[in-house]
């Protein structure tokens, strides 16, 4: 069976069939990428608490956290900066819950832009809350209804490399305005943008983890899919350790 991916969304106003009303909704190239590259998606919708994200997350094979709009910065205890629009506390606690309970019980996850962020800040890292001040310019930002493109650089010999073999440089997708700053515990920084803004993190050697990666473009916006590639396949391991964990020790060791 398809390993079974749990993707995190948004919880918002839609408009459809005539009448307006509060939907969990998600960017349907999500779910796209999940199937292309052999995986089972599931949505993850905000407003459970910690104990519901904990029993969410035990059942999934692999986990995205998906992209969206900026977490409230009193949770890793900054000031508001007058460009940060934070504006979804139920997704915040939910999606922090979520990426904690991933990182204690080792599922591959994987953060993309928002969710990137996300898992530093689970990890107690904190957050650039507006990389114009930093660099001077608005590349990160792409167009306002869409999607730019800049180039990244990544780390030979880490876990993002080994996924994307080809080169030191590459284009990536980009509309983001927030980055990490501070790394949080177990993570490293392994790509850059041209400017130093940080654009990809996993876990760190110590740590050990099955899949741990976040990145801080889109993937799902471009054509290169081997990073949902990757998470299913991490997944698909995980999920046939499990089995055979839970077999009948006579079975398990058939």
């Amino acid at each position: 069976m398809a390993p079974t991916i749990g993707i995190t969304t948004y919880h918002t106003n839609a408009d459809w069939r005539g009448w307006s009303e509060e939907g969990a909704l998600l960017p349907w190239r999500y779910v796209s990428a999940i199937r292309t590259a052999g995986g089972r998606p599931v949505l993850l919708p905000p407003g459970g608490d910690a104990a519901e994200a904990e029993a969410t997350v035990a059942v999934l094979d692999g986990v995205v956290i998906a992209g969206g709009g900026d977490i409230n910065p009193a949770i890793y205890g900054a000031a508001k900066h007058p460009e940060t629009s934070a504006n979804a506390p139920d997704r915040d606690a939910w999606e922090l819950a979520v990426a904690d309970a991933a990182v204690r019980l080792d599922k591959p996850l994987l953060g993309i832009c928002r969710g990137m962020q996300v898992l530093n800040v689970a990890c107690g890292g904190t957050l650039h809350q507006h990389v114009p001040d930093l660099v001077g310019h608005e590349a990160h930002n792409g167009p306002g209804h869409g999607f730019g493109l800049h180039k990244v650089r990544v780390t030979s010999g880490t876990t993002v490399q080994s996924i994307l073999p080809g080169g030191e440089y590459f284009d990536v997708p980009t509309h983001h305005h927030q980055a990490v700053d501070k790394i949080g515990d177990g993570l490293v920084a392994v790509g850059w943008a041209d400017d130093g803004i940080i654009e990809a993190v996993e876990a760190d050697a110590d740590a050990a983890k099955s899949f741990l990666v976040g990145v801080q473009w889109h993937p799902e916006q471009g054509d290169d899919m081997r990073l949902f590639t990757a998470l299913v396949a991490a997944a698909e391991i995980f999920s046939a350790e499990r089995t055979v964990a839970t077999l009948p020790p006579m079975l398990a060791g058939a």
